[in-house]
């Protein structure tokens, strides 16, 4: 192995033990835009198409869920097979990112239903959500 190969390893391995600490912070604002919009957004199209740039994923309910630098939300395998594409290296995301998809995936959801039964702009949809989270007793 070359120096560079051990230093990346290293890497990945302290990137992963911070995370599995910290939980998955991040994944809070892509399922948000997800939840917002149902599908990720490019924001850095070299990042998005680099495909030596790993996405994080995990499965939920007979589909795959993932993250990549270059994009803002998740890459859903049933809403954005063409974003899924860019996944050309995949690693398992944190043990704990199916469980907070799951939670905050159902609170947004039901704030987004109130919402519209409301009918309201994005502000609206901000604030159920935050109702939602704070009931539920889930930090964003």
């Amino acid at each position: 192995m070359t120096k560079e190969e051990i230093q990346e390893i290293a890497t990945r391995t302290a990137d992963e033990v911070i995370e599995r600490i910290q939980g998955v912070p991040e994944l809070g604002l892509h399922i948000a835009e997800h939840e917002a919009v149902g599908s990720a957004r490019v924001i850095d199209t070299a990042k998005a198409q680099n495909p030596d740039i790993p996405c994080k994923c995990f499965a939920f309910e007979e589909g795959q869920y993932c993250w990549k630098p270059g994009y803002l939300g998740l890459i859903s395998s049933k809403k954005n097979p063409e974003q899924m594409a860019t996944c050309v290296v995949t690693v398992p995301a944190s043990p704990g990112a199916q469980k907070r998809f799951a939670e905050l995936k159902g609170a947004m959801s039901e704030a987004h239903q109130e919402y519209e039964k409301e009918g309201g702009g994005l502000p609206g949809w901000w604030e159920k959500t935050g109702q939602k989270l704070a009931e539920k007793g889930i930090a964003l």
